[in-house]
């Protein structure tokens, strides 16, 4: 075989208007449906012409290869309210980013999306988001009380002050609140139990999500 001394490279971009089947594959199915479709009258018609032409100017064709790029411009995102629910630590930027990041591949299910948007939100940002917080409870003695600490946005969790981390709650108490004063916002919470940090307190994630907006807005603030 001929040794080469020249590298030949010749590009077309095509724009196309593709049925919704097509744009919902994903970009590897999508890339493989192309070249099917393509098929050898065009990835070997190319080469062949090329040969040709070329050979009327003593140049010979020593291999060739072809590439095949697809591009879906029009990928769909989750709606703002889904990213929400599951990533209410996010700034609006970072909720931008997650769509970006995860559009063209969102489980259809409600329950599996959450899931996958939850994953990829943490893999986002991951640290801890704290607010100020009053927890609003009642005690093992039947007395009422204030607790105060710092709500975690990222996981729902509550950190108890130092100062009332021997605090008993009652179980399964309906009146377990946290307030976060500087957002004008009271969330239901629930109490798993106790440790040596103190009540372990959580707020859902939903609960999070449906005052996302002034909670956010508070830790922005610092």
């Amino acid at each position: 075989m001929s040794r080469p001394n020249l590298k030949l490279t010749v590009s077309f971009e095509f724009e196309l208007e593709a049925p919704d089947a097509l744009l919902a594959e994903d970009p590897d199915k999508l890339r493989r449906a192309m070249q099917e479709t393509l098929g050898a009258m065009v990835l070997q018609g190319m080469p062949t012409v090329t040969t040709k032409q070329l050979a009327k100017a003593g140049v010979a064709v020593v291999s060739h290869r072809h590439q095949i790029d697809v591009l879906n411009t029009i990928v769909t995102q989750a709606p703002r309210e889904a990213l929400i629910a599951a990533a209410p630590h996010l700034t609006d930027d970072e909720l931008s980013q997650l769509a970006r990041r995860t559009g063209g591949k969102i489980p259809l299910q409600e329950a599996e999306r959450f899931r996958f948007l939850r994953r990829h939100a943490l893999a986002l940002v991951g640290e801890f988001r704290m607010v100020p917080c009053v927890v609003s409870a009642r005690l093992s003695s039947g007395k009422d009380a204030q607790l105060s600490g710092r709500l975690n946005l990222t996981n729902g969790s509550v950190l108890v002050g130092e100062q009332d981390r021997q605090s008993r709650l009652q179980a399964r108490q309906e009146a377990l609140r946290v307030i976060v004063a500087r957002a004008g916002v009271t969330l239901p919470a629930t109490c798993a139990g106790h440790t040596l940090s103190g009540p372990v307190i959580e707020v859902a994630i939903g609960e999070l999500a449906a005052q996302r907006d002034p909670l956010i807005g508070v830790w922005q603030k610092g």
